[in-house]
């Protein structure tokens, strides 16, 4: 049979199909690169301000709605609508670039939170 069941040539859909594996990768590697690049700005601008009033997940939004992550968003969600099978890969590849940035970020906040919530003691008094 030369058909599939929505009426396509089975080679063209099958060409359709590695063409969108190949671009959701790309799209997803550009993705995982920017989200690192912008992450690692928001810690260089932490370590030079020496206070950080937002908790990683605040700052975790703040990464998620950057405008330079728009298009590969948007490349990414074109492709798994067109094929939902690609929908659960991007999913996992997302989740664990997200706990990747989430666990720098909590490293990074992690001394300046310290420093925050014990600044108004004096330290260990010895009796």
């Amino acid at each position: 049979m030369l058909y599939t069941t929505e009426g396509n040539l089975r080679a063209e859909d099958a060409t359709l199909r590695r063409i969108a594996r190949l671009k959701v990768r790309a799209a997803l590697d550009k993705l995982n690169a920017d989200t690192s690049l912008i992450v690692d700005a928001l810690i260089a601008r932490i370590e030079t301000n020496g206070n950080c009033k937002m908790n990683a997940d605040e700052l975790l939004d703040i990464v998620n709605n950057h405008p330079r992550l728009q298009p590969e968003r948007s490349t990414i969600n074109r492709y798994t609508d067109a094929f939902p099978e690609l929908k659960e890969t991007t999913l996992e590849f997302h989740e664990r670039t997200m706990l990747r940035a989430r666990r720098k970020l909590q490293a990074a906040i992690l001394p300046h939170e310290y420093a925050r919530r014990f600044a108004h003691t004096k330290g260990l008094r010895h009796l």
